[in-house]
């Protein structure tokens, strides 16, 4: 059973807390962003509530990453694997996403040749 899925609880503290350190942000900074109170965003973290719906939305947009990267660890698909590894992508420069954005759009168009030469 997964480390955040413990007595069928779905646990995102930890996810959205280490999401928010990375990104270099406070709860202050967040709760603040969100018109909320430190305690609070401090709670989510802590597993101490789950917020709402659109607090989980608003918490997601601030941070550049999707639900489903959030509850990667609940949900049964492997495309979600992919999801998850776009966190870094939003924090690089972006002329850096351009490149990558580029470099995606290149291969995409030499594997539509590909396919059409078969």
């Amino acid at each position: 059973m997964k480390e955040n899925f413990k007595n069928n609880k779905i646990l995102i503290g930890k996810i959205l807390k280490d999401t928010r350190s990375s990104l270099g942000l406070t709860q202050e900074e967040v709760a603040e962003q969100l018109g909320l109170a430190p305690r609070y965003i401090s709670d989510i973290e802590r597993d101490k509530t789950k917020g709402s719906i659109d607090t989980l939305v608003k918490l997601c947009n601030i941070y550049h990453i999707t639900p489903t990267y959030v509850l990667r660890d609940f949900l049964n698909s492997e495309e979600i694997q992919i999801d998850s590894g776009l966190i870094g992508f939003y924090q690089l420069s972006e002329h850096d996403k351009d490149v990558i954005r580029q470099l995606i759009s290149y291969m995409n168009k030499k594997n539509n040749q590909k396919n059409n030469n078969q």
